[in-house]
């Protein structure tokens, strides 16, 4: 059996590479934002509320923004101890699901305060628009470093 999923057009259709270029500023924001420990921002503009955390051991829901302002102040207390000094993103695809999300999988790299690298990682981050803003509804591991490009 063969199942189609679809939804009619609404209105005028934004074009996929405006939204790419939209998810890409968003991602951006967040990556300046944790690398310079505003847990705040993080919290406040870059996740929604609330947004959950998918790994190996399952899901963890992070129902408001100061639940997830605690769970960033804790990584950034460990990056601390590691002298962590910012975060680069190697590569970045995005694939949009529709004009309202979009799924963005990366390869990163942390850096030391001496540009030495601390640790190279993957993650997918499922992005949804809300009231026009673009933030992470979820963030889900990635420890085979796959990245999903839909094209």
């Amino acid at each position: 059996m063969i199942v189609f999923c679809g939804s009619a057009l609404t209105g005028q259709e934004i074009p996929e590479n405006t939204t790419k270029a939209e998810i890409l500023a968003a991602w951006n924001a967040y990556i300046a934002a944790f690398s310079a420990g505003q847990t705040d921002v993080v919290a406040n503009r870059v996740y929604a509320t609330p947004s959950f955390q998918v790994g190996e051991q399952g899901a963890n829901v992070r129902m408001t923004e100061n639940d997830t302002k605690l769970a960033f102040d804790e990584i950034h207390r460990y990056l601390a101890a590691e002298r962590y000094s910012h975060s680069e993103t190697d590569t970045a695809a995005i694939c949009v699901l529709n004009s309202g999300s979009a799924l963005l999988t990366a390869h990163f790299t942390r850096y030391r305060n001496d540009n030495s690298v601390l640790t190279k990682g993957a993650s997918a981050y499922l992005f949804g628009k809300f009231d026009g803003d673009w933030r992470i509804m979820s963030i889900i591991a990635n420890p085979k470093a796959k990245l999903i490009d839909c094209d």
